[in-house]
């Protein structure tokens, strides 16, 4: 009786089982990341002195400017340069990309390599910028 009911409701089943897995590929895109707001990042910032870590590449830096302050290192090398890029393992560090997409690849690197406080800015550079946030050095575009 319930294998008939599996047989002929296959199609719905599978509909289901796929629906749902793909309401989880968001959350796996950011590598569980924990993400914080820009306004968020700006309390982190003033209360906690917790560093920025700008992992974008070189081209959309200087496109759109640097968050002031921040320390910056691309994606491509964050792996080999994590372990000794900050002395102080216990501070916050926020990490922020162009849209938010690439900082949760970014906090499992740096989980991995120790650090024990570490926030994806949600929405990258350009929430930053659209929450009136400070950049500096932005080209003309």
């Amino acid at each position: 009786m319930q294998t008939q009911f599996f047989i002929d409701n296959a199609a719905l089943i599978v509909l289901a089982l796929v629906s749902g897995g793909l309401l989880l590929v968001p959350g796996l895109m950011r590598g569980g990341a924990q993400r914080v707001s820009p306004a968020q990042a700006a309390l982190l910032i003033n209360r906690n002195k917790a560093i920025v870590l700008d992992v974008r590449d070189s081209a959309a830096a200087k496109a759109q400017g640097l968050i002031p302050d921040a320390k910056r290192v691309e994606i491509t090398e964050l792996k080999d340069k994590a372990p000794n890029l900050l002395k102080n393992k216990e501070l916050p560090v926020l990490v922020i990309c162009q849209t938010g997409q690439r900082s949760g690849a970014a906090v499992t690197i740096l989980k991995a390599a120790g650090y024990t406080q570490v926030f994806a800015v949600e929405g990258g550079v350009a929430a930053w910028m659209e929450a009136g946030m400070p950049v500096t050095g932005k080209s003309a575009a």
